[in-house]
């Protein structure tokens, strides 16, 4: 009776096991993470997440045709098991037979330069070194498949961030949590549950590290992880966790229809003038708030003064209540805005303009552009970010580069025609004072991307493609990893 109850127990493990790599592999397969002969670099911090990630990938590089390299990044603190771990990474890499590189990095040092926590300055730290190695690959192999960053996040560090985001007055953009897919970034465990990772390394008899700091509530998120979360659970709700991921991709979906339509409506309604100051900019008419829903209204705003700004860092919502109420004020009362700008009540509508002065670096800074290239098969789903763009990469003569609008521009419409890059300006109602600090990506003359706006159509994925140059706005995404 014992054998037979203890083979049982072996049975229902073992299904365990088999459905959190059915899981992880419906992940990779869902969300387009990963194609035959993409090479992949692991972050490996040693703990049970992210030995989890490296061991199931392992497993399944010969189904998927990839390749894989694993990165520790040493943070310089917590003296001796700091060390301890960098030294578990490169042992537990050399007994998988996985290429393994120890970056150290100052998290210190960087925190007290630019005034950050030691855990934004990590974070910061860790994610250029994973760019780096993955750079650094593409190079020494050209042409040999696309370079992902696989990072162990999970489904309870989805939930975490979340209520983090929510507490922190996020809209929804930051309630839909981390991405499963950014840039070259891949989160294959971001549908598993941190119970059956433990339970798969156990099975598999796998170690792994523990940092100590997991542990303290320093740290918000260690806070929400280890009391706040529990007592969710314990005292409101068994299956809350579950509730707010199933919210999170609600409200993904929610954030871009929203957008979409509140693009729209910027189109149709903005109208580009001289304000009653005398300074050019944008004029949104008393009419254009009869129409569609006030949260339209918001979107629009919102992305309206991110245009004029030319950054969004320091814009939030309370920005966007302050423009709107103007609509309850009288003519001539106005608000400052971040980046020298300002709204002023007109008789007829709200005008949004940057104040008289000079600009400071800041506000005509290009932003950073991350590009990637990679294989592409027919049927993949192309992303619908406005600050995500995919391009045939067989199509690109020269070294695509980011830059501000120069003489003999010009873009191609999604007919084949050829449109200068002005008139398209003009067309796209772009206003005046923008144009010759709107960022470009362009390949000689011929622009790309009107970053924010659109690419040029000779540029389309089509049934000919078979490479794809992946490029995506840094820090575009209203996130916290």
């Amino acid at each position: 009776m014992g054998i037979f109850i203890k083979e049982k127990e072996r049975g229902i493990q073992e299904i365990q096991v088999d459905r959190l790599n059915q899981r992880v592999r419906r992940t990779i397969e869902e969300y387009h993470m990963l194609g035959s002969g993409d090479r992949v670099i692991a972050a490996l911090s040693g703990g049970a997440d992210s030995v989890c990630l490296l061991a199931l990938l392992c497993q399944m590089k010969e189904a998927l045709g990839i390749r894989i390299r694993a990165v520790h990044v040493h943070h310089g603190l917590r003296g001796a098991e700091a060390d301890r771990d960098a030294e578990f990474a490169k042992a537990f890499c050399a007994e998988h037979d996985v290429p393994c590189h120890i970056i150290r990095v100052d998290v210190p040092g960087l925190a007290a330069k630019k005034g950050l926590s030691e855990e934004e300055a990590g974070r910061i730290l860790r994610y250029e070194a994973l760019e780096r190695e993955a750079l650094e690959w593409e190079h020494e192999e050209e042409g040999r498949g696309g370079v992902r960053i696989a990072v162990a996040h999970h489904s309870g560090d989805q939930a975490e961030t979340i209520l983090h985001n929510m507490f922190r007055g996020s809209g929804l953009g930051g309630l839909k949590g981390i991405p499963y897919v950014r840039g070259r970034i891949i989160r294959p465990l971001l549908d598993a549950d941190r119970k059956d990772i433990l339970s798969w390394l156990q099975e598999q008899g796998l170690p792994y590290v523990t940092d100590s700091t997991n542990a303290s509530v320093h740290y918000t998120r260690n806070r929400i992880r280890s009391s706040l979360l529990p007592l969710i659970e314990a005292e409101v709700n068994q299956g809350a966790a579950g509730n707010i991921l199933r919210m999170g991709k609600l409200a993904a979906m929610a954030d871009s229809y929203l957008r979409e339509k509140a693009f729209r409506w910027l189109l149709e309604h903005e109208e580009e003038k001289a304000g009653d100051n005398g300074m050019a900019g944008s004029f949104l008419s008393q009419e254009a708030f009869r129409e569609e829903a006030g949260i339209i209204w918001s979107y629009g705003i919102m992305e309206l003064i991110k245009r004029l700004a030319g950054a969004s860092k320091d814009i939030g919502w309370i920005h966007v209540e302050q423009v709107l109420g103007l609509l309850e004020r009288p003519v001539g009362k106005q608000v400052s805005l971040p980046y020298g700008l300002c709204a002023v009540r007109e008789y007829t509508g709200i005008f949004l303009c940057r104040k008289e002065g000079p600009l400071k670096e800041a506000d005509t800074s290009l932003p950073v552009v991350e590009t990637e290239t990679f294989s592409y098969k027919n049927g993949a789903q192309i992303p619908k970010n406005r600050y995500t763009k995919w391009f045939d990469c067989d199509k690109i003569k020269g070294t695509p580069m980011v830059r501000t609008r120069q003489p003999g521009d010009y873009i191609t419409l999604a007919d084949g025609s050829r449109k200068t890059l002005k008139r398209f300006m003009i067309d796209e109602k772009i206003p005046r004072q923008i144009r010759g600090s709107l960022p470009l990506l362009a390949d000689g003359s011929h622009v790309m991307w009107v970053i924010g706006y659109r690419i040029s159509g000779y540029y389309r994925i089509s049934n000919c493609t078979t490479r794809i140059l992946q490029a995506r706005v840094k820090g575009s995404d209203a996130e916290i990893e």
